[in-house]
């Protein structure tokens, strides 16, 4: 039991440092996206070195998409079991073209449809097994942070090719089934529209980033029944 609460206080001080990282306004959204790929490697060495932590891998295609590009996504979690039934997360994910633009009735600037947008996300999960068999459900939340990128302006002026948006916080609501080292799922994250604005602070519109998406989900590390 001591052994369990050693490493659920190593894993908070981790989802803080992490948390720190993502909501800090100085590092950009390709540096956030590059530490995305260190934390992969990262908690991989710690998962095949720790029965008690584990590393989903979790690529996926978004559902109900209103892009004219493929939309799709691709998580990272990783997990520390608190009870048989009870897992809490820290999923860093990122969805590319998950974006609805709303034009403010502007004449001026246009929105580029054709164009990739990304969405990161840095979320705190908790996750519940409904029995205790290999083939199991699950239902999850998670409450968090979601960084948008720069929006392409389509015609864009001398002095304004792309809008800015704030970040914002979100929802994230999944359940799925778990079938040994494997899970299937269905995730729904709630994101508030955003405000496009332009330099001089003009508003054009606002984007909607919140997404429906179906995964299926790899987990390395804890041994032989992976959590």
């Amino acid at each position: 039991m001591d052994v369990l609460y050693k490493d659920i206080g190593n894993f908070m001080s981790s989802c803080f440092f992490q948390l720190r990282f993502f909501i800090k306004g100085t590092r950009t959204f390709t540096c956030k996206l590059i530490y995305l790929v260190w934390l992969c490697c990262f908690f991989q060495g710690n998962a095949q070195g720790d029965s008690n932590v584990k590393l989903n891998l979790e690529p996926g295609i978004l559902l109900n998409t209103k892009s004219e590009n493929l939309g799709f996504l691709f998580n990272i979690e990783p997990t520390i079991a608190i009870s048989v039934r009870s897992v809490i997360g820290l999923r860093f994910g990122v969805a590319i073209n998950s974006h609805r633009f709303e034009n403010n009735n502007s004449s001026q600037f246009n929105f580029d449809e054709e164009t990739d947008h990304a969405v990161l996300s840095f979320v705190p999960t908790y996750n519940y097994y409904l029995n205790e068999n290999y083939n199991r459900p699950y239902l999850g939340v998670g409450f968090g942070y979601y960084v948008i990128s720069t929006i392409d302006i389509a015609n864009p002026s001398e002095d304004v090719s792309e809008g800015s948006t704030n970040n914002q916080f979100g929802v994230l609501a999944r359940g799925g089934m778990e079938f040994g080292r494997t899970k299937i799922g269905l995730e729904y994250n709630f994101i508030s529209k955003a405000e496009v604005s332009i330099p001089n602070g003009q508003i054009i519109g606002k984007v909607a980033n919140s997404y429906l998406g179906l995964s299926i989900r790899f987990t390395i590390g804890g041994g032989s029944r992976q959590i």
